[in-house]
């Protein structure tokens, strides 16, 4: 069984209607992102006022464009993306719509390099089909919306596996040195990227070019790959006089990811109290400052990092069958059609975008045929190597940190690829071969079972305080009073959402008794938790409130 393959000459030439075909699915998903542009302008109260890591970019780039190059300390986050958007700052100024509205095209080309990489391993029928599932697919659009990494990311890593598809079939130095210098650039919006290149080099061993040609084609993909990202490394020296190649937030992840608290996605570890840890730059100041009062001395980031590496490394020596069953539990995860968000949830967002609300094509529909089509294919693994390569790398990060949605995004275009492989062969299979296609319909429902099944991972909690506090910034405290209730309604102990919820009673100027109830809650979580900054706080409002 395997999918259809293009004959050779279609390869080379791509007929008219096809370039309709394809320009129409361009256009359907221009016209999708510009539709959820304008509604979450007018709608959505992140779009102007941006939390977490959009508005750490907002801010990072913002300072870039001002003139602050360099900047302070080693990279916290993979540093491609706000050196782009400053580019952007400095001819638009620090407009928070032109970057989206730049998303709607960047997003946009998804589909056609889409076709690209699809078009050169399969058939017209799965090529566009292939571009089709990615105009439509609701998470792009969702993080177009966003200032987020995964913009970049998603069609970058596209360009990275089509060059790399490109370069195994030849001996041509200047493709693998451009493949290096690509993939560094890749990992530079998320460091493990470089893991791409040494997994992609196993194209070589099929390659039929003399072994000392083989090595200098190794040779150049890595020196590619050096050049990409020295800038970055003798940044982060310059500045910090500390050698990290990107950023040194690899201990902290991995700790966060491997530890008696984790669940497999983003957790912070009892350790610390989440109140102290809501935002990046936060957790790594508190994650700093413990680890250097545990070895009693001041530490360079590289340093930090290798101390909550060895954390986590302790919990997994010590705990081998918990960990085996938190690496499956994050490979379910992974497969899983559920959207694991840490900044903004697509179900609480839907309510600003009338488009995020259409049936648009979701994971869980992708994941399974994605499977199928992998089985498939599985006699062509010698060409597949570059997608084999990004699925790997992908994979392997999510179960040694942890799994979140717009981690494993970057990965889902090339799953739709080997989804319309399926789907092109399913169609074809009904029509002449029922055995193979029922064989084929009893694996796809495996897998739609494993990817669909639930996991109770739902938690919205954190989301509906993030939506609240926008409104709180807005003034509009009546909308925010509403979430912050809903937040406290599936977590009672945020202490966080019972603050923030006392704030807005307290400023609504209608809600006095309500809010002196909220505050003595506070400060009796304050008190419960070992948080004096709670309950000094709790205790100054209610004298302002004159409560007993």
């Amino acid at each position: 069984m395997e999918p259809a393959v293009p004959a050779t000459d279609s390869r080379e030439r791509v007929e008219q209607s096809e370039w309709l075909a394809l320009a129409g699915i361009w256009f359907v998903g221009v016209m999708l992102r510009m539709f959820h542009l304008l509604e979450i302008r007018q709608h959505d109260p992140f779009f102007f006022q941006p939390a977490v890591d959009p508005r750490f970019y907002h801010e990072w780039a913002t300072r870039i464009a001002e003139g602050d190059w360099l900047g302070q300390g080693v990279f916290l986050q993979g540093p491609l993306f706000p050196y782009l958007l400053s580019l952007l700052y400095q001819v638009t100024g620090p407009d928070l719509f032109w970057p989206r509205f730049v998303n709607v095209f960047v997003g946009s080309t998804v589909c056609l390099l889409a076709w690209w990489v699809a078009r050169s391993l399969f058939d017209r029928r799965v090529a566009l089909l292939a571009a089709a599932l990615s105009a439509l697919y609701g998470m792009f659009i969702f993080y177009e919306g966003s200032l987020l990494i995964a913009n970049v990311l998603i069609p970058l890593n596209l360009l990275v596996v089509g060059l790399a598809l490109r370069a195994q079939r030849g001996e041509r130095i200047v493709e693998w040195f451009a493949l290096g210098l690509l993939a560094g650039l890749s990992a530079l919006a998320r460091p493990n990227m470089l893991l791409f290149v040494p997994c992609v080099c196993v194209a070589l061993l099929w390659n039929p070019a003399p072994t000392a040609r083989r090595a200098i084609l190794a040779a150049a993909i890595f020196a590619g790959l050096a050049l990409a990202i020295a800038p970055s490394a003798l940044r982060n020296h310059a500045v910090a006089d500390d050698w990290v190649w990107v950023t040194a937030s690899a201990g902290m992840n991995f700790f966060n990811g491997n530890n008696a608290d984790a669940n497999g996605s983003h957790n912070v570890p009892s350790v610390f109290d989440r109140a102290q840890a809501d935002h990046p730059a936060e957790q790594n100041e508190i994650y700093r400052a413990y680890a250097e009062a545990e070895l009693g001395r001041s530490l360079k980031p590289s340093e930090v990092s290798d101390f909550w590496f060895d954390r986590g490394l302790e919990w997994v020596k010590e705990n081998p069958g918990a960990w085996f069953a938190l690496l499956w539990r994050k490979a379910m995860l992974f497969v899983n059609h559920h959207e694991i968000w840490n900044n903004r949830s697509y179900e609480v967002s839907s309510q600003f975008s009338w488009v995020l609300r259409l049936p648009l094509v979701g994971f869980g529909f992708v994941a399974p045929l994605a499977g199928l089509g992998l089985a498939l294919s599985a006699r062509r693994y010698r060409e597949l190597v570059p997608l084999y390569a990004l699925i790997a790398v992908t994979v392997a990060t999510s179960l040694v940190f942890f799994v979140l949605s717009r981690y494993r995004v970057p990965v889902v275009p090339v799953l739709i690829v080997f989804a319309a492989a399926a789907l092109v062969w399913l169609h074809d299979a009904l029509r002449t071969r029922k055995r193979e296609f029922l064989y084929g319909l009893a694996l796809l429902l495996v897998f739609a079972a494993i990817s669909n099944r639930g996991l109770g991972v739902e938690n919205l909690s954190v989301a509906y305080y993030n939506l609240g506090n926008r409104y709180r910034a807005m003034n509009d405290h009546e909308l925010a009073i509403d979430q912050y209730r809903k937040s406290l309604a599936i977590d009672a102990s945020y202490i966080s959402a019972y603050n923030n919820l006392a704030l807005s009673l307290e400023q609504s100027g209608t809600h006095r008794e309500e809010a002196i109830e909220a505050w003595r809650h506070v400060g009796g979580l304050g008190r419960a938790r070992g948080l004096p900054k709670y309950v000094e706080r709790a205790e100054r409002h209610l004298r302002a409130l004159r409560a007993p």
